[in-house]
């Protein structure tokens, strides 16, 4: 399995988790503000979340700094 890449866009407050490459056929907003994108064989190929500081700011406990640095890439760790 590769590894997923994180985006932030802090211009509009967007995280976008990278699934895998491919082109996108449609994409679908399962909740609010959450968007899954697919390709044509309906495998989805990203997720983007609208909102995102918003999101974060309600569900975590400590300080997520990722989501307020707009000009890094993230990778998951490989473990």
């Amino acid at each position: 399995m590769k590894k997923s890449k994180i985006y932030y866009d802090r211009e509009n407050d967007a995280l976008y988790l990278n699934l895998r490459e491919g082109k996108e056929a449609y994409f679908e907003e399962i909740e609010p503000n959450v968007i899954i994108e697919y390709n044509e064989k309906n495998q989805p190929l990203a997720v983007e979340i609208l909102n995102a500081s918003l999101l974060f700011k309600k569900i975590s406990p400590f300080n997520i700094s990722m989501v307020y640095d707009k000009n890094r890439v993230y990778k998951p760790s490989s473990k």
